[in-house]
């Protein structure tokens, strides 16, 4: 793991920090935390400090939405029968919902529909026909879907139906031929392209009744967040603004989600307490419980609806884990966690396929397309990383697959058996020309080093920079430490605390920690600043996110002092294969022999001798046995150049 520094500014950058700092009140450490986010002037500043309403863009500047309302309008005055048509997660849904509530606003009681996981994602003809022989149907209104729909709107069409496309996701090279609002369509006037499928959904409420929309910025907030969307520019408006509607008055689904503690709710709480329960019910192919309850107005089918999700999310939780044991050791046993992009297929439940990639993402540090069996083929989710867009990589490879559709950073396919290798072969080629060079050692980007006591108002104006997610994570610090003594918040905790020169440290579950952080040589602790209240006084507290050793010091400082690290390869590799945990307890060795192996350890994973994967320790099957004096210094030797 390599420290990746904030950059050196040239004279002109410091001068315009120093602007900003003064334009805005804050701190020239704020300042600079928003410049390193693009934020380059005052008036940007302000804007970010201030995430409001006020900045929403004329949704009319998108193309199409002045020919949709005008459509929607008519059907209103007609009484015609609109079928919204919307998706299976949490962005569809939420859209769906959102533009269900506008079109009662006008009249309109519109028929609101999502395909379950199995049906596909997109236009389902067969559904829609179902509809359609229950009650003729004269306009459909997609959401977060349909914009690589063409051929299927223009079957729709030859019927006699009128279509109007929302969403969000790249617009192929041929259009569907109707009336089509996508802020990713390039010719636009409006100033951003980076809205949901909720988003672009809200934004049609606002043309069809204006401020009344706001009701319906709790759904577009959680839409935003749900679907990993960079939390900048207007979207960052639309959470603010959602934050504070579900703050001061919750809907009922939202307070049971949440539960009954006060905390205030934030973009991270829509991400890991709400976003994964709706989605839920399409993942365990039951996305129709989630839209019944966003669009329920009985309090007694909104709880059941509820608690119905909250189990759905459970048995998720333990497929998604099964899976992901699942994958991981065919990952291992077939050799391809060496591809620029890794490719995985099972026997798995196809809604789980998305969290399991991204969980395989985060461990081997590149993209990972997951797949399961689904009819004679495979269906796949992909996550990728920072630096890496997996769409294009895919539409690079487009003649081996049978369907896809996406963005930057996640996507769909599916694909033939019998084209499923040459894919793999096809797009680890395209990414190796495309998104790599020589190889790069993983790194972790810190915005500030601590050198001394980081003020209260630091922590406080870097509270101003929510809210927090994609394209706007928070902030990260670094400091460095020598000998550190934890100490467990209380007696048999498994969480820790220590004080450094920068601020008190806490270390959650930080148990396997206290050895290495005990050993006598330099190492450079990576963290994020909160504020806690402790009867009515505020305080700041770092929580510790990763530790770095100093490969310097252990070059220098310990002089490679081959019997040490010797022994403990030897007692490492006694336990590959098992509990990684279990190193660390146990046995007769004393502190500081304890605290010696913890570090060299620390050096062997940084060296990548051996990863831990799912709390298994796992040896490099490059690396032999036993390890010899030359691979490690050679290895030591390259950290230091």
């Amino acid at each position: 793991m390599k420290i990746a520094y904030p950059k050196i500014l040239q004279d002109s950058e410091t001068e315009t920090i120093k602007e900003i700092a003064r334009g805005c009140g804050i701190l020239t450490e704020t300042a600079r935390l928003l410049y390193d986010r693009g934020v380059k002037d005052t008036y940007a500043a302000k804007r970010f400090l201030n995430p409001d309403k006020s900045h929403f863009l004329d949704p009319f500047l998108l193309n199409g939405m002045q020919a949709a309302a005008k459509r929607i309008q008519k059907a209103a005055g007609n009484a015609e029968r609109v079928l919204i048509f919307g998706d299976y997660d949490a962005d569809g849904i939420c859209a769906a919902a959102i533009l269900g509530g506008s079109l009662k606003e006008l009249g309109i009681n519109p028929i609101i529909t999502v395909p379950e996981r199995e049906e596909g994602y997109g236009l389902n003809i067969e559904k829609i026909e179902r509809i359609n022989s229950e009650s003729k149907i004269d306009l459909i209104i997609t959401v977060d879907c349909g914009i690589s729909d063409a051929e299927k709107v223009k079957e729709l069409k030859s019927r006699g139906i009128d279509i109007i496309i929302t969403d969000h996701h790249e617009p192929p090279e041929i259009l569907p031929d109707c009336v089509c609002i996508n802020p990713k369509i390039k010719g636009q006037a409006y100033g951003f392209d980076g809205l949901c499928g909720g988003g672009v959904a809200y934004k049609l409420a606002v043309a069809l009744i204006g401020e009344k929309a706001n009701a319906f910025l709790d759904f577009a907030a959680l839409a935003t967040v749900a679907d990993s969307m960079d939390l900048i520019s207007e979207n960052r408006d639309i959470v603010a603004e959602g934050l504070k509607l579900i703050n001061s008055s919750p809907r009922q689904a939202f307070k049971i989600f949440l539960g009954d503690g006060a905390k205030t709710v934030s973009a991270q709480t829509l991400a890991y307490a709400i976003a994964p329960r709706v989605n839920a019910g399409g993942r365990m192919g039951d996305a129709a419980t989630a839209l019944k309850l966003f669009l329920s107005q009985d309090e007694n089918e909104i709880f059941d609806l509820a608690v119905k999700l909250n189990v759905y999310n459970a048995t998720r939780q333990e497929l998604c884990e099964a899976a992901l044991q699942d994958a991981e050791k065919i990952i291992a046993d077939t050799g391809v966690s060496s591809d620029r992009i890794i490719l995985v297929k099972g026997e798995w439940n196809v809604g789980i396929l998305g969290i399991v990639a991204a969980k395989l993402t985060e461990v081997e540090g590149k993209p990972v397309i997951v797949f399961a069996k689904s009819g004679a083929g495979y269906k796949g989710s992909a996550r990728s990383v920072e630096g890496i867009n997996i769409y294009d990589a895919i539409c690079a490879v487009k003649e081996y697959l049978i369907a896809f559709g996406g963005h930057s950073q996640a996507a769909g396919l599916s694909v033939s058996e019998e084209n499923f290798q040459p894919l793999r072969r096809a797009i680890n080629l395209y990414a190796e020309k495309a998104f790599f060079g020589a190889e790069k050692e993983k790194e972790i980007a810190v915005d500030m080093v601590a050198e001394s006591e980081i003020s209260l108002r630091l922590a406080e104006e870097i509270e101003r920079l929510e809210p927090f997610g994609v394209a706007n994570r928070r902030p990260l610090f670094a400091t460095t430490v020598n000998k550190t003594v934890m100490t467990p918040l209380k007696e048999s905790s498994p969480h820790y605390s220590f004080t450094t020169k920068a601020v008190e440290m806490l270390d959650f579950n930080g148990v396997n920690d206290v050895p290495v952080l005990a050993y006598p040589v330099p190492k450079t602790l990576v963290f994020e600043l909160n504020i806690s209240t402790f009867r009515g006084k505020r305080s700041i507290k770092g929580f510790l996110r990763n530790i770095v050793c100093d490969f310097e010091s252990v070059a220098d400082g310990l002089n490679l002092d081959r019997t040490k690290f010797e022994s403990a390869y030897s007692k490492t590799l006694a336990f590959e294969n098992r509990p990684v945990n279990r190193l660390f307890g146990g046995g007769t060795d004393t502190e500081e022999e304890k605290a010696q192996f913890a570090f060299c350890f620390e050096v062997f994973k940084e060296l990548g001798f051996f990863t831990v994967k799912n709390g298994i320790l796992v040896r490099n099957a490059s690396v032999k046995k036993p390890l010899t004096d030359s691979l490690l210094y050679r290895k030591l030797g390259e950290k230091r150049c």
